[in-house]
């Protein structure tokens, strides 16, 4: 048996043909039986071989600078079977691998397809019996109410799944369940888990929930008594469709890698034959606005934010630079994501830099990447956000808050696509697509010598403006529902509590200076109050918001106020400065609580104490 290699990295597209049991992929200028392209990489990088059944299976060489990822999540140093025609991540190069059986004494036949049922007995016969008529079935089905219960049914028959939820993302969300045996009652399942996949687009296994540290704390997962599960995308026609999940509810009972391959497979010929049925629909019907292309992250209610979204999807298939403006809390990594993932990089890498959270002198090595040995404590050498970001979509957070020095070799990643490691003498040419946000105003900072203009006028090829939450009041509700959902999962509430009259006109009331987070942040503690009960004005607790002292503070008589220092990067940092004292004080000296406050993880919120001297480093 003969194994076939699909090689995709800076070279270009190779194909190879190899005889061996077993060889290597290594990189440049090393032994292995095939070499790849990979920045930083000589040695071995991934050993493929057949187990006695013949089939493939793959490890990772240990100590390796970058993951190696396949359909079941990331390859180790122990042996992992694949699928015939999977592909690995291997850093930023993919490795198809296919295997085809092939003998010189035996001349070619033209054999029936009836006689391909397998023999009694035959490790691979149920399940495959199970697919072949699942396919056989989908091709005569025209509806998805009778496409996913065939899938769902094959899943249940070829896995030890004891229940299968499809949840498909079309004209309007569809939901179905199915239990053993063929049950279609909804059942609870993990929306964490489910949430996660449709945010990430990946694969989530949880072969064993009670030895996993996150999915046994979920609420769902204990009072459903799931004891394994996995949640797959479905994916066709370079879009996400929707997301599959399968579970156990037996004590003890696990879903093995094995079992998730299944379920993989079974997803992808779901989503072909979904995928046709909307290709077809599309083309009889090419005036229809494609609504299941909408991102979720783009549904509005509010005519302020309808030029927003109609550039974010006239922009996503484009390859410019998009620069987001907005003021903090808006959501500009929200629809940074949107554009990534509805543009042709969708598959690649989004890398997210907040370039306010991390420190001056680190920045450079973060964004561009080390040799070993290029300073202290470069103990082997690292890859940059840009590498890894190679093939997708590299977004710079709070661009306006980086150093003039940086500011220049970020141009010339803008010009050339081309990075310079530190320490080394090697050019990495990267292919990466440029988001930048800011909540500054860049054009006073050009003018007062603080952001390069000619760096401003390159982030601007394309720009997109959000507009802030009091302009858009006309989304506070659907996204405090959407909020008060996500907590109930998180606290293990049964049902969502519901928002009373009074608490949403106080949240339509309320001036919400900090903008969509500030909103999260007052609902989902909300939530908490009220103990899964209904939301009551006085769970809010709006006046103690920041938004609301920032608000006072502004209302107080300009004699109270420090003297505002001269320029306008130095009034910023004042307001920043005092704002970290507020929300110190207002916490007591609690930095995780006073980061909540703030707005921003606590890590960052720290970085920031120390930069203004409030506390020590």
């Amino acid at each position: 048996m003969a194994v076939s290699l699909e090689i995709t990295d800076r070279a270009g597209t190779r194909d190879f043909e190899l005889e061996q049991d077993a060889f290597w992929i290594g990189g440049l200028r090393s032994d292995c039986a095939v070499c790849i392209d990979v920045p930083g990489v000589f040695g071995r990088v991934l050993e493929v071989s057949r187990d006695e059944r013949g089939r493939l299976r793959v490890r990772a060489e240990p100590g390796l600078p970058f993951p190696i990822r396949g359909a079941t999540g990331a390859i180790g140093a122990r042996y992992e079977n694949v699928l015939d025609g999977d592909t690995l991540n291997v850093g930023p190069a993919l490795v198809r691998l296919r295997h085809r059986h092939a003998s010189p004494d035996v001349p070619a036949q033209e054999i029936d397809p009836a006689v391909l049922s397998p023999a009694p007995g035959s490790p691979v016969g149920s399940w495959y019996r199970t697919f072949m008529e699942m396919a056989d079935h989908l091709e005569g089905l025209k509806s998805t109410d009778q496409m996913v219960p065939a899938a769902m049914a094959a899943i249940l028959r070829a896995t030890g799944a004891d229940r299968v939820h499809v949840l498909l993302d079309l004209d309007q969300d569809e939901a179905f369940y199915m239990s053993r045996p063929e049950d279609r009652r909804p059942f609870r399942v993990s929306r964490s888990l489910v949430e996660q996949v449709r945010d990430s687009g990946r694969v989530v296994h949880v072969p064993v929930a009670a030895s996993d540290p996150v999915a046994r704390t979920f609420h769902s997962v204990r009072s459903e008594g799931i004891s394994a599960a996995v949640a797959l995308p479905i994916q066709a026609l370079g879009k996400s469709l929707g997301v599959i999940y399968a579970d156990c509810t037996r004590d003890g009972a696990q879903l093995t890698a094995e079992d998730l391959q299944r379920v993989a497979f079974c997803s992808r010929i779901l989503a072909t034959a979904i995928g046709n049925r909307v290709l077809v629909r599309s083309l009889l019907d090419r005036s229809a606005a494609p609504s299941h292309g909408r991102h979720q992250a783009l549904v509005t209610q509010s005519p302020a934010c309808a030029e927003s979204v109609r550039r974010v999807e006239l922009y996503a298939p484009a390859d410019y630079t998009v620069l987001l403006r907005g003021e903090t809390g808006t959501g500009k990594e929200v629809v940074a994501r949107a554009l990534h993932e509805l543009s042709r990089r969708s598959k690649g890498p989004f890398v997210p830099v907040n370039c306010a959270a991390i420190p001056e002198q680190l920045m450079e090595s973060m964004l561009f990447g080390h040799e070993k040995g290029a300073f202290t404590g470069a103990m082997q050498a690292r890859r940059g956000h840009f590498e890894e970001a190679h093939g997708g979509t590299i977004f710079l957070d709070e661009i306006g808050d980086m150093a003039l020095g940086l500011q220049a070799k970020i141009l010339r990643v803008l010009q050339d696509r081309i990075v310079m490691p530190i320490g080394g003498r090697r050019q990495v040419k990267v292919d990466v697509r440029i988001v930048a946000a800011t909540h500054q105003d860049l054009e006073r900072m050009v003018q007062a010598g603080t952001f390069r203009d000619d760096l401003y006028y390159r982030l601007r090829e394309l720009e997109i403006g959000l507009p802030p939450l009091r302009e858009r009041r006309e989304d506070i509700r659907p996204l405090a529902l959407r909020f008060l959902a996500e907590a109930a999962e998180e606290l293990g509430y049964d049902e969502v509590p519901a928002l009373s009259a009074d608490a949403e006109a106080a949240l339509h009331a309320a001036p919400w200076r900090g903008n969509i987070r500030e909103l999260r942040h007052v609902v989902k503690a909300a939530a908490l109050r009220a103990g899964g009960t209904t939301v009551l004005p006085s769970h809010l607790e709006l006046d103690r918001s920041p938004a609301r002292a920032v608000a006072a503070d502004a209302a107080a008589p300009a004699a109270e106020a420090p003297p505002a220092p001269g320029t306008w990067k130095e009034r910023l940092e004042q307001q920043e400065k005092e704002a970290l004292q507020r929300t110190l004080a207002a916490a007591n000296g609690n930095l995780t609580r006073a980061a909540e406050l703030f707005g921003v993880p606590r890590t960052t919120y720290r970085e920031r104490l120390v930069k203004h001297g409030l506390i020590d480093a």
